[in-house]
């Protein structure tokens, strides 16, 4: 279904607010909105991307009501069918309600199956986001206008630093940039900490060094180190935690079979993530588990 303009609400941040260049998703979901209509939407990307920020700009922009819901902590038919159509099938909220629909890569196919449909007879906007764009359905990714938003580059941080630090340069946001890998919400998070340009520089430092120790430990397979690296991590969400080991681990010369292996697991790691009910201490146990025992049957 399309949604039809209406004032604008003050609040969430701007559309044109947003950091973004002349090929970024936003440049051609902001013209959409200039000519009246705006489809059903799938936002994927890794996180801290501004997938989320991106609908409650919208939202606010358009002057929707949004009411927002997390596939990672419900993802099978039932929510789909109970929580999730109660909202988009209520005419008395109409073109008025957006419904965003986080993670919705977590939800099981059945559950994406049953959400197509209310897509089609519903009487609400839809925004999907999703971090494996991969474990979308193709009948849901049918239904939506999908949009790839991926990581920030140097260029980018550096005009969100500069806000804060105007005499930061180009360098310094390469670095800032590479230590986070382009999520803008915990680069956002450490300049909120930063005294100083320094300070910041510093931070970002020990970040890239965080993440260094445990690619190395896998390498190696001293699970022990890599379980004790991984429980010191605090501040980060599961899945940037994946992603920016992933990212340290490629770059490093592990040997292909074991490399493959690894992936495996990691991939599995990623779908767990989405529906983990034991805490971040009992994911870090799996996953070096899992890791371990893979290791153990190679050799």
């Amino acid at each position: 279904m399309f949604i039809a303009l209406f004032r604008p609400r003050p609040g969430s941040m701007k559309l044109e607010d947003m950091i973004h260049d002349a090929e970024h998703p936003l440049s051609a979901i902001k013209e959409m909105l200039s000519e009246g209509n705006l489809p059903d939407l799938l936002l994927h990307g890794p996180p801290g991307t501004g997938k989320t920020t991106t609908a409650h700009a919208i939202a606010s922009h358009v002057g929707a009501e949004i009411h927002e819901f997390n596939a990672s902590d419900e993802r099978g038919i039932d929510f789909i069918r109970n929580r999730v159509k109660e909202v988009a099938t209520q005419r008395g909220y109409s073109d008025h309600t957006i419904i965003l629909l986080d993670e919705a890569d977590g939800l099981t196919k059945q559950a994406q199956d049953a959400l197509r449909r209310i897509i089609e007879t519903g009487h609400a906007l839809f925004i999907l986001t999703a971090n494996d764009y991969a474990n979308i359905t193709g009948a849901l990714k049918s239904r939506c206008l999908a949009f790839n938003f991926r990581p920030y580059n140097a260029e980018e941080v550096l005009t969100l630093l500069q806000t804060r630090f105007p005499n930061l340069t180009t360098e310094h946001s390469a670095i800032v940039a590479a230590a986070w890998n382009g999520d803008l919400r915990e680069i956002s998070r450490a300049m909120e900490r930063a005294t100083s340009v320094d300070n910041l520089i510093a931070i970002a430092g020990s970040t890239a060094q965080t993440y260094a120790n445990p690619s190395l430990s896998i390498v190696g397979g001293d699970w022990e180190s890599l379980r004790k690296e991984l429980l010191t991590l605090t501040g980060v969400s599961t899945i940037s935690m994946l992603n920016r080991l992933h990212d340290r681990v490629r770059q490093l010369d592990m040997e292909p079979a074991r490399f493959h292996h690894y992936s495996r697991i990691w991939g599995d790691a990623v779908l767990a993530a989405h529906q983990w009910p034991l805490g971040y201490e009992g994911f870090v146990d799996w996953f070096v588990g899992s890791l371990a025992s893979l290791w153990d049957k190679e050799e």
